[in-house]
């Protein structure tokens, strides 16, 4: 049983985990039982933020998102500019 397919969906305002015997998490080497307490293990991972951020900038890019941006600058200028009293 992977723990990633243990979450379940609760509606459309995110996911909960389950309720997981310890003895299921033992069985799988994910925790261990100290004194009746369920110690779980923590995953290592290396977090790259400026590359996330390049990917992200990419996709912004390619996607045309940031073509929407810039007419939106300029019609919310132009449309300042109409509204403003002088």
């Amino acid at each position: 049983m992977n723990p990633e397919t243990l979450w379940v969906s609760i509606g459309e305002h995110g996911w909960r985990s389950p309720e997981i015997s310890s003895e299921i998490l033992a069985h799988q080497g994910l925790a261990f039982n100290q004194n009746n307490a369920v110690v779980l293990a923590q995953e290592q991972f290396d977090q790259d933020v400026i590359a996330d951020f390049g990917n992200a900038m990419a996709y912004f890019i390619e996607s045309g998102q940031v073509w929407a941006l810039i007419i939106g600058f300029v019609l919310g200028y132009l449309l300042r500019g109409v509204t403003t009293y002088r």
